[in-house]
C-alpha cells in the first residue's frame, strides 16, 4: 500500500530521529551498509540499496520505510544554496 504524502513525511521524520539517535553506533558497526528504518526503528542493514528497496517495498509498502547509507554525509549544494531556500524536516 502506498502512503499519502503526509504519512510518508511522518515516517521520514520518525526514521531520521531514529537514525540520528543511533548514528555513532551504526557508523562503528555497519559503516557503508544500507540501513532500513520503519516506524522509527532499525529493521536491518544491507549491502545493496536495490535489494533493501525491494525488500522494504514488499514488506512495508512504498512510503512506509526509509533507507540510509550509514556514514554518508549530504553532498554540498555549492552555489545552489544561494538560489534555493533550504527545507527543514523538523
Amino acid at each position: 500500500m502506498k502512503a499519502s504524502f503526509d504519512e510518508a513525511m511522518a515516517e521520514i521524520r520518525k526514521n531520521i530521529k531514529a537514525y540520528q539517535s543511533m548514528e555513532k553506533e551504526l557508523e562503528r558497526d555497519h559503516f557503508g551498509r544500507i540501513a532500513m528504518f520503519h516506524d522509527g526503528k532499525l529493521v536491518s542493514t544491507y549491502n545493496d540499496r536495490g535489494d533493501a528497496y525491494d525488500i522494504g517495498c514488499e514488506k512495508f509498502g512504498l512510503g512506509h520505510f526509509a533507507l540510509k547509507r550509514i556514514g554518508e554525509k549530504p553532498a554540498s549544494p555549492g552555489a545552489a544554496r544561494l538560489y534555493v531556500e533550504p527545507m527543514a524536516i523538523d
